[in-house]
Order: C-alpha cells, then sequence, then structure tokens
C-alpha cells in the first residue's frame, strides 16, 4: 500500500496552518482565527447528520409522549418532563434547519443539549423503576449522539453526558430503580461516558490534523516551489478581485514588479544552487513588506517578483518599494558578476493608480511594467513610479504591444506614453 505524502510546514514558513503543524501539539487549540474557521467547517460537515438527528428525536419523543398518554397512566411530572424533552428537540432542530444555523446552533446547543440530556436520563431512571426496562437502551444512545452526532465541541459533549450520567444515577436512586439494575445500568453508563470521551478525543485530534493538513496541502498549490511565495495564476487571480474590490470602495492599488539585478550573471558565476538561495532569500525579504490580508506577492517569473498593495497612496507605495531595496542591499549578498553594485539588488517598477471604470487591472500591470523598464534604464538597483499622471494617458489601460516601439534610454515615462503609447 503507498505511503501517503504529508506537506512539510518547512514549505511555507509564513502560513497559520505550517505553524499549527510546527507546535509541540499540532492537534490542541489553535489561535482564535484558525480555531473559529476549523469549527465552522467541522460544524458544517455535520450538518446534514445534526439535522436527520435531531428531526429523529423530535419524532421519538412525540411518539413515547403519545404512548404515554394513551396508557393513561402518565403523571403530571412525566407529561411535563416530555414536554422538555420535545420542546428542546424541536428547538434544536429549528436551529439545524435554519439558515443561521453556523452562527447560532452550538452556543444553543451548549444549553439545550445537556439540559434536554439530564431531563431525559432522570425520565428513562423513572420509567425503569415502574417497569420500562427496555427504555434503559436510551441512555447509551443519547451518551454517543452528545459526543458523535449533535455537533458539540468536546468540552460541551463531556459535560453533557457527564451531567446526563449523574442525572441517571441520581434519579435511579430517587425513583427506588432495583439495585443490582441501578449498579449496572450505572457502570455501563460510566464505561460510556470515558469510553464516548476518549473516542471523541482522538477523532477531534485525527479532524484538526486534517483541517491543518488539507489546507496546508491547498497553500502549497498556490506557492511557487522554490521560493514559497504565491504564483503567478493566484497572483493574476488576486489582481481581478481586487481590482473589482478597489473599483467598488473607490481605493487605490499599487502593484510592484520586482526585478533582481543581473541575475543570469550571478547564476552563471556562483551557480544555480546560490542562484536558488539568493532569489531564496530575495523572497523572504521582500515578503516582510507585503504581509497585511488584501496584499500579495508572487513570483512572477525567473527573477522576478511582483506585489499588489491595497489602499496605498503613491507615495506610501513608492516608500514601501524603496524599503524593499534597501533590505535587498543590507543582506550584502556577494555578487562580483554585477555590473551595479558589488552585492544582490533589485529594481522596482511601482504603478500606483485608482480603479476606474473602463479601465482593467492589465493596464495597470503593464503600467508597472514600464516603470520597472524605467528603473532599468536608469541603471538598476532603484525605484520608478508611474501614477495617475501617465495612466489617464491610456485610453484603455493597455499599452499596444504592437505600435509601442522600446523606450530610448533617458526617456521619461510621460514622453514615452504620449508619443509611443497606443490603446488597443
Amino acid at each position: 500500500m503507498p505511503v501517503a505524502l504529508r506537506p512539510n510546514p518547512g514549505d511555507v514558513p509564513d502560513s497559520p496552518y505550517a505553524a499549527a503543524l510546527r507546535r509541540p501539539e499540532p492537534r490542541g487549540r489553535f489561535s482564535p482565527e484558525l480555531e473559529a474557521e476549523f469549527l465552522r467547517i467541522d460544524l458544517t460537515r455535520d450538518r446534514v447528520l445534526i439535522r436527520t438527528i435531531s428531526t429523529c428525536a423530535v419524532a421519538l419523543a412525540t411518539g413515547h409522549l403519545i404512548e404515554q398518554i394513551a396508557s393513561a397512566e402518565a403523571t403530571v411530572l412525566v407529561l411535563a418532563e416530555m414536554a422538555f424533552i420535545i420542546a428542546t428537540s424541536l428547538a434544536l432542530a429549528w436551529l439545524a434547519w435554519s439558515a443561521a444555523f453556523e452562527r447560532r446552533y452550538r452556543p444553543w446547543a451548549s444549553v439545550l443539549v445537556p439540559a434536554r440530556g439530564a431531563v431525559a436520563a432522570a425520565h428513562v431512571a423513572q420509567a425503569a423503576a415502574h417497569g420500562q426496562i427496555v427504555l434503559l437502551m436510551v441512555v447509551p444512545v443519547m451518551l454517543i449522539s452528545m459526543y458523535f452526532f449533535l455537533g458539540l465541541r468536546l468540552r460541551a459533549a463531556v459535560v453533557s453526558a457527564a451531567l446526563a450520567a449523574v442525572s441517571f444515577a441520581v434519579a435511579a436512586v430517587l425513583y427506588g430503580l432495583a439495585p443490582p439494575i441501578a449498579l449496572r445500568s450505572d457502570l455501563y453508563v460510566l464505561a460510556m461516558l470515558i469510553g464516548g470521551a476518549i473516542a471523541a478525543r482522538q477523532l477531534e485530534s485525527r479532524a484538526r490534523s486534517g483541517f491543518l493538513e488539507s489546507h496546508l496541502i491547498a497553500e502549497l498549490a498556490q506557492r511557487d516551489a522554490l521560493t514559497g511565495t504565491k504564483n503567478r495564476r493566484v497572483f493574476n487571480e488576486h489582481l481581478a478581485r481586487i481590482w473589482q474590490r478597489a473599483l467598488a470602495d473607490r481605493r487605490s492599488l499599487a502593484i510592484l514588479l520586482i526585478d533582481v539585478d543581473h541575475f543570469k550573471a550571478y547564476n552563471d558565476l556562483y551557480g544555480h544552487l546560490a542562484g536558488d538561495e539568493a532569489l531564496r532569500s530575495v523572497a523572504r525579504t521582500v515578503q516582510a513588506f507585503v504581509q497585511r490580508p488584501l496584499d500579495v506577492l508572487a513570483r512572477y517569473g525567473g527573477e522576478e517578483f511582483a506585489a499588489i498593495l491595497y489602499d496605498v497612496p503613491s507615495d506610501e507605495a513608492r516608500e514601501v518599494a524603496e524599503r524593499m531595496r534597501q533590505a535587498v542591499m543590507d543582506l550584502n549578498i556577494e555578487h562580483r558578476g554585477s555590473r551595479t553594485a558589488e552585492m544582490v539588488t533589485i529594481s522596482i517598477g511601482v504603478a500606483a493608480i485608482e480603479p476606474a471604470a473602463g479601465r482593467e487591472c492589465s493596464g495597470a500591470l503593464q503600467l508597472a511594467d514600464q516603470a520597472l523598464y524605467e528603473a532599468k534604464v536608469r541603471g538598476r538597483n532603484t525605484v520608478e513610479l508611474m501614477d495617475e499622471g501617465e495612466y489617464r494617458l491610456l485610453v484603455t489601460g493597455v499599452f499596444s504591444k504592437d505600435l509601442a516601439p522600446v523606450r530610448r534610454r533617458g526617456e521619461s515615462a510621460a514622453a514615452y506614453a504620449s508619443g509611443a503609447g497606443r490603446a488597443r
């Protein structure tokens, strides 16, 4: 049988799922954000089961109530117990079928399930004391449902099951259940309580590990294998989405194209293994400046990276780019093959624009590409910004590949855009 490969948390150092897997106890509680995500997914997965069990509980309790009424022997207390069990079962079923299931089910179930369980356990003990021994089989089923079928968190399930077990034991004494039957039932309930807790703990641990590993695998599929940054497909998809969001929110976007200067010369001089390590170091350094939830950094191709910064004005975008450039220089990675500096450096083209109707994100990306070209012709190891002034010169926001000649060294971006840029 083939052995399933497990994801390596070290491959994605900035992933919250990888960070959780690296902990000594990865199956314990997560950070608040991950814990909320895990609980939501876990609850959603069990929704059909919760609906089924809750609906069946209403039907069974209603049938038992009808049976009690038909027997003409039910006391007011018994009828009150059954009415409470049916009411709580109906409430759970309504929550399971409601649109507010994810938000409201667990908080209410943590109260309703233990209350219903305690009353139902006492009712079973009373019925068994009056000769309905067959109802004793309801108690273990009830305990199992609390652990595995009703979507309770482990701690809430243990509390609910323990409360039901205590209620059963106390009611057995109060209602005079025969001592041999009561003792055997109490021991059986205790065994179910402990065994169920152990089994539920193991299943939750596996569910937590599976949650982390599956999400880490999904993240790895979105990452560049060498640098750990996002890949180009994810960048393009994110750019299209964030463009629409910025358009709706009237927010600005900054797109940064980052190129490692004279990288071919670095590979030729130091070898590809050293080149790979240099790219990883640059990626880690640049990633430190792209940390907000709506920002993204991706390897765009070869030695080129691309970043999106959401709701950042042009002056701040330039400042971030300058700090990136300086941070890479501060790595002091020797580069004797560079014609720019004695260490590895980067050039950055920045497009800072506010999306507008009739424009496309591809135009903004093209603007960043032209800014990067400007940074290179200025001698590299520099930052070049193009903003709304250059962007407005384009009719569609996309330079024509057929009509745009290569910009001459020293020609300004505005002159290039007005003289050579053409709309499609």
